[in-house]
């Protein structure tokens, strides 16, 4: 049995069905508390482990390899079990994961920890994106998807960025009093959709006897126009992650003071919280993804290129032009897995090569990136990131099978 997010909202009530959806979302904050928790706690956790950059960075990155190791595995868990299921073995290994690092005093044992919890959130974050292109209608998705990366990026990461330090400098807490707080939401989020989440809901209801032949299994890996638009998602990737901890850096350098810069490319993440999530309605409206996603990719490109040539005083231009269009990308390519699965149930394997692909992109655009600024400088580094937008606006042309 397969079922559409029209099907689910027929069988479910239309209360039900947004609790639901809201839950998610609330969960997908709690993902991405997750994810950039470290942000305002770099030099505490450093000292308290007496660690150098190189180790820190080991630290942060180790829930990437986790995910490049399992996100497939995880696809397949997912097609199998109920919902309930697998967000109980998400969240289970989630919060055991955070509490190995709360309680070690051991280097080694808190990167396990991370290992563990982002194995868990990546288990959820599939789960949470496969429903939610399961539970609402095909006119919905890309507003809901574009709620879901603001969800798991934008509103976390202004949260946690400014919460944390705030908690870390007003009441004195350590790193590990926050992330008592941090575990505690991840606790809230479990208890909410335990309590919303019905044992008898599937990821496009695949049934418990259903097993995907080798021939199901191929068709998902043969897939090419998975293969353009995740390849093409490693490029915008680089832009938007991969450099993301050298802009500021590279705004003084401009001539610009380190707070200004810092509250410079804030604006980025604020102005694109809204850009995600209209991005999604103007998509839904139009009946387009493809579209617009290119017409992001060359803006972000554009965006490249301002941000290397224009002084200081302008740089508000490159600020207003990369929160806006660019932030279509994201939430738009996470909606489209339903336009790429030849069937239904395939939708969840799309997501989790998708994201394997995506996690190895990440990891090798962190090492290229730091070489190319090294022995190219900054101004030469841009323009490439520039030249890979283009790449990606082309790769996105040739996806054709999206509307």
């Amino acid at each position: 049995m397969t079922t559409t997010g029209t099907e689910n909202e027929a069988t479910y009530s239309k209360t039900k069905v947004a609790l639901m959806l809201i839950a998610l979302l609330f969960c997908m904050v709690v993902h991405g508390f997750g994810s950039f928790k470290f942000i305002p706690m770099q030099v505490a956790i450093q000292d308290y482990f007496s660690i150098n950059e190189g180790a820190y960075g080991i630290m942060t990155s180790a829930q990437n390899w986790m995910l490049i190791a399992c996100s497939v595995p995880f696809g397949f868990l997912v097609r199998k079990l109920p919902c309930k299921i697998s967000f109980i073995i998400g969240f289970a290994a989630a919060i055991g994961g955070m509490l190995i690092q709360i309680f070690t005093t051991s280097y080694i044992f808190f990167v396990i920890g991370r290992v563990v919890e982002g194995g868990g959130f990546g288990f959820i974050a599939l789960i949470t994106g496969s429903l939610i292109l399961t539970l609402v209608a095909p006119n919905k998705r890309g507003l809901w998807s574009g709620l879901n990366m603001a969800a798991s990026s934008a509103i976390p990461q202004i949260i946690i960025t400014k919460g944390g330090s705030t908690l870390m400098i007003s009441t004195g807490l350590s790193f590990k009093g926050v992330f008592y707080i941090i575990c505690g939401t991840y606790a809230l989020a479990a208890i909410l959709l335990m309590i919303l989440i019905p044992m008898s809901l599937r990821v496009h209801g695949i049934s418990d006897s259903t097993k995907p032949t080798k021939e199901q299994t191929r068709r998902v890996f043969r897939n090419k126009t998975n293969w353009l638009v995740s390849l093409a998602f490693i490029t915008f990737n680089a832009v938007a992650i991969g450099f993301t901890s050298y802009v500021i850096k590279f705004l003084v350098s401009k001539g610009m003071e380190q707070h200004q810069a810092a509250n410079a490319y804030s604006y980025v993440t604020i102005i694109g919280l809204a850009a995600m999530i209209l991005s999604g309605i103007i998509s839904d409206k139009l009946g387009t993804k493809r579209k617009i996603i290119i017409v992001g990719f060359i803006a972000a490109a554009a965006s490249m290129v301002l941000l290397a040539v224009l002084p200081a005083n302008l740089i508000f231009i490159y600020i207003i032009l990369y929160g806006t269009l660019p932030r279509s990308i994201a939430g738009l390519t996470n909606a489209t897995a339903a336009d790429i699965a030849e069937v239904p149930t395939d939708i969840p394997i799309v997501n989790s090569v998708k994201t394997t692909i995506l996690q190895i992109g990440s990891v090798l655009n962190t090492i290229l990136l730091g070489f190319l600024i090294q022995f190219l400088g900054y101004q030469t580094t841009i323009f490439i990131l520039a030249g890979e937008c283009l790449v990606g606006a082309i790769l996105w042309f040739f996806a054709k099978k999206i509307p």
